[in-house]
């Protein structure tokens, strides 16, 4: 169906509220083996941003990767297969009018303001509606941008295989969408370590932890081998190795402590000049994939008061 404002608030606000109650400190692919390895397909998506050094709710989603392995049992995979940005789930009219269905997105790099989407556009027919809808179209590095400062603010670059957005004020709206090089979050060690920590993954939600000093960036990976077997990858780049090791324990407790909540849960530690703690958490075939996200919420907060 057509990507609507109508309908509950999707998944980009819940993540963005227990992810922001976890830096407060308060409440709120392929299932390898070598969580380490690998990670390029991420840190290729996260290349179409740039580094802004602001905190920002930051989610990459291979959709066709999860239309794939959600064949039959489309509903447990729910809550992780919508794009995180804001735009998606906003309410009110959308720009496109009724010509852009989130089938057509493949693979997706969002913040709550910006993002980039690749897959199979109808881009006549949605820089039509943009048209109608008060947007006008310029000129900038060869590229047609259309903006509309009087009503959102946002701009859009639209092809048959890209689009991407960004609300950015100034004189280069899509500046965040376009990353100088050597400036994208691809470039930032701290994700480029998170990246590493998750490993091959098709969706992976970071933020960062602007208000530890202990904790950079926390990340939270999703894989999967079929529609029954999903298993979730709860990473965070930390300062030092006895940081690490206060945030090992404090997961293995929780781990115990919750039992049966988390059985099965691996915690590993890798140490050097950016350490970082890895929590992979099995779930079952009962469980919607993504309860990291909305309501399981225990391991976050480990990395409160470290």
């Amino acid at each position: 169906m057509p990507i609507s404002a109508r309908g509950p608030a999707a998944l980009g606000a819940v993540t963005v509220t227990v992810l922001l109650a976890v830096v407060g400190g308060c409440s709120s692919g392929a299932d390898k083996s070598g969580a380490g390895e690998g990670g390029s397909a991420l840190l290729e998506g996260l290349g179409a941003l740039a580094d802004e050094k602001s905190a920002k709710q930051v989610t990459y989603l291979d959709s066709a990767e999860v239309r794939k392995v959600s064949k039959g049992d489309s509903k447990r995979f729910a809550i992780v297969s919508r794009p995180g940005g804001g735009l998606l789930n906003s309410f009110g009219t959308v720009p496109w009018g009724e010509h852009l269905e989130l089938s057509q997105i493949d693979l997706s790099v969002d913040t709550p303001e910006t993002g980039h989407w690749e897959g199979s556009f109808d881009a006549k027919a949605i820089t039509g509606s943009l048209k109608s809808d008060g947007y006008e179209r310029s000129r900038r590095d060869g590229v047609d941008v259309w903006t509309d400062s009087g009503k959102s603010g946002t701009a859009f670059r639209v092809s048959e295989d890209e689009i991407s957005y960004s609300s950015t004020k100034g004189s280069d709206p899509l500046s965040a969408v376009t990353p100088k090089d050597g400036a994208s979050l691809a470039d930032n060690k701290d994700y480029r370590r998170a990246a590493e920590c998750l490993g091959d993954v098709y969706r992976a939600d970071f933020s960062p932890l602007t208000s530890s000093d202990s904790a950079r960036l926390a990340a939270l990976g999703q894989r999967a081998t079929s529609a029954g077997k999903n298993t979730e990858v709860l990473c965070f780049v930390v300062k030092d190795d006895k940081t690490a090791e206060r945030l090992e324990a404090k997961l293995r407790s929780v781990v115990s402590d919750k039992s049966p909540k988390f059985d099965g849960t691996k915690v590993t530690v890798e140490k050097g000049d950016q350490p970082f703690v890895r929590a992979v958490v099995p779930d079952t075939d009962s469980q919607r994939a993504g309860q990291l996200i909305v309501g399981d919420e225990e391991l976050w907060l480990t990395v409160a008061d470290l």
